[in-house]
């Protein structure tokens, strides 16, 4: 229901009906009643600006969502409580909305200062010659939580807390994407713990899940915010390093294994890590990508292991046959 029919001075007479009430300041009585009764009953919130932000009338549902009395939100205007936009960003939006409307998500602050997601329906109807828009507004707050938590499901390793191999894959693709349209730098990090089968055979699969998850930790805690960390599968990992060239991933590959040296000292001693290096090159997909820093993995793993290696110039394929890992 918008505004639009009330600019007569009363509300919409549905199509088709039939007054059946002869004293039309009773049809009028009669019609706002009603189209109050609806307004206040509505289980979305419900609110109506002017053109300046400012409430013209709100229910008593949006004011409940947002932690205010009804009085009190009666004094408000919409950059009180919206969370997303600038007070110029939203003057510029109302004045935009027209009878058609528009529908999306957005941020909104209650009252105690805490936000919420909301669903918005809006539009603008003229009543007295006033431009009035009218919001329908939905707490989806909870929707969005139960959707955040089926999506970390989704796309997160369950022990390490890293991206798994599927969400590691779709992240590796889009960056190699954005490198090649920007011809921008791009590396990849790939590394395995050194003799893990010894510690699950020697101190058990228990022992061997913490070290797993204290490596990921660590690693996913001294990496840069842009960056990704991945598991790959077992105990081998992979960390994404967008804008990054070569000399820099190397750089940051040993740091992260010396820090692998230091992170489960004390209750587990020796754990160490093998890297590989590589850097994108133009041409490169997903997995050529992969299998240059397999390779220079399995190098720094046939060259005493716990050092860091990179794929040379002339690396494009793994050499035919070699063995996947030594451990």
């Amino acid at each position: 229901m918008t505004f639009s029919t009330l600019s007569a001075g009363m509300p919409p007479t549905a199509p088709g009906s039939t007054c059946v009430d002869s004293d039309p300041s009773a049809l009028v009585q009669n019609r706002n009643s009603l189209w109050h009764v609806l307004f206040e009953q509505s289980r979305d919130g419900v609110v109506v600006l002017d053109e300046d932000g400012k409430v013209f009338e709100a229910n008593r549902r949006f004011a409940d969502m947002l932690g205010y009395s009804p009085d009190e939100m009666a004094q408000l205007h919409v950059w009180d409580w919206d969370a997303q936009f600038s007070r110029e960003e939203l003057l510029a939006l109302l004045r935009a909305i027209d009878s058609e409307g528009d529908h999306f998500e957005t941020r909104q602050r209650r009252k105690d200062g805490t936000l919420i997601s909301v669903e918005l329906s809006n539009s603008s109807s003229l009543y007295h010659g006033r431009k009035l828009i009218f919001c329908i507004c939905r707490d989806i707050t909870e929707r969005k939580a139960a959707e955040a938590r089926v999506h970390h499901l989704a796309t997160t390793d369950a022990l390490t807390g890293t991206a798994n191999r599927r969400e590691f894959t779709r992240a590796l693709s889009a960056e190699l994407e954005r490198a090649r349209r920007y011809a921008s730098a791009l590396s990849l990090i790939m590394f395995d713990l050194d003799h893990f089968k010894c510690i699950n055979d020697t101190a058990g699969h228990d022992a061997g899940d913490k070290v797993l998850s204290e490596v990921a930790r660590a690693v996913r805690g001294h990496v840069r915010s842009v960056d990704l960390v991945g598991r790959w599968g077992g105990e081998e990992f992979m960390v994404l390093m967008p804008e990054s060239g070569l000399a820099d991933a190397q750089a940051a590959a040993e740091k992260l294994r010396q820090l692998i040296e230091r992170c489960c000292a004390g209750w587990m001693d020796g754990v160490s890590a093998s890297f590989g290096v590589a850097e994108y090159r133009a041409g490169d997909d997903g997995d050529r990508l992969c299998k240059r820093a397999d390779l220079a993995l399995y190098k720094a793993k046939a060259s005493g292991r716990n050092r860091v290696e990179c794929a040379s110039e002339g690396w494009r394929e793994p050499l035919p046959g070699h063995p996947h890992r030594l451990g």
